[in-house]
């Protein structure tokens, strides 16, 4: 009797123990926002809004919706066209920034009379963000979300991308999105100048410069999933390591 409990403790904790090792099956947002939905419809309440790159573990698998675990507080609903492994995220952002070559392609002019100025406290605009960007950075006019318009544009080499969501003279959102692993480190200190500029036009009061920021995307990369965030009165600022992308996404957004 003796023998027979402790082989069934034996199973018992080997069972365990392989579910328990399961290795979990992870997937990538691939489109650029996502929702995040109570149930496995278009109908259903949206109970999150996911930004591409975002790592979300697969709890099942329907015919086209898959629950997923989006954080340690979110779990819902997300259609399958718009998730794929680490190379989909990356294909999905290269066939945005390479629609320049349709026929329909509609640029957003930057302003060319007048002396660029940054955007200030207030002050929120796709002109004013990119002060000190170079002038052949043409930005995009892509197809609105949820009726939200959005532009987007990126250096030759992909490894600066900028997004814009909202009225170009009023924007409710800027990103900037910078490449990290694998780039020569004199490319990075250019990309690094580019970004802490991007985030002083929208924060003039903030002194960091570009040395401080190649310190700063380097360890977001360094962990994995690093996150950081800036304050101020008026803005937002976060910081977020896109592993699939191997980049660190920087979102500027007004406060509150």
């Amino acid at each position: 009797m003796r023998r027979f409990c402790c082989w069934s403790l034996v199973a018992l904790f080997a069972v365990s123990g392989c579910e328990y090792f399961q290795k979990k099956e992870l997937v990538y947002v691939t489109a650029s926002l996502l929702n995040l939905r109570d149930k496995p419809s278009t109908r259903s309440n949206i109970i999150g809004r996911l930004k591409r790159g975002h790592e979300l573990e697969v709890v099942q698998r329907g015919e086209t919706w898959l629950e997923v675990k989006a954080s340690e507080k979110y779990q819902g609903w997300v259609h399958g066209n718009y998730v794929g492994d680490s190379e989909a995220v990356r294909a999905a952002l290269q066939k945005e920034l390479k629609r320049r070559k349709s026929g329909q392609r509609r640029v957003f002019s930057r302003s060319r009379t007048t002396p660029q100025k940054r955007t200030g406290s207030k002050g929120f605009s796709i002109d004013g963000m990119l002060v000190g960007f170079p002038e052949d950075l043409e930005i995009e006019v892509l197809d609105p979300i949820e009726g939200q318009p959005r532009s987007m544009g990126g250096t030759p080499k992909g490894r600066i991308v900028v997004e814009f969501w909202g009225d170009p003279k009023d924007l409710t959102r800027a990103e900037i999105m910078v490449s990290v692993v694998d780039v020569p480190d004199a490319d990075l200190a250019e990309s690094a100048t580019l970004a802490a500029g991007f985030i002083r036009n929208a924060v003039p009061t903030w002194k960091r410069d570009g040395a401080w920021m190649v310190d700063k995307l380097k360890e977001l990369a360094s962990k994995d999933v690093g996150t950081g965030n800036i304050q101020s009165r008026e803005k937002t600022v976060r910081f977020e390591f896109i592993k699939p992308l191997g980049s660190v996404r920087i979102t500027v957004e007004k406060a509150g």
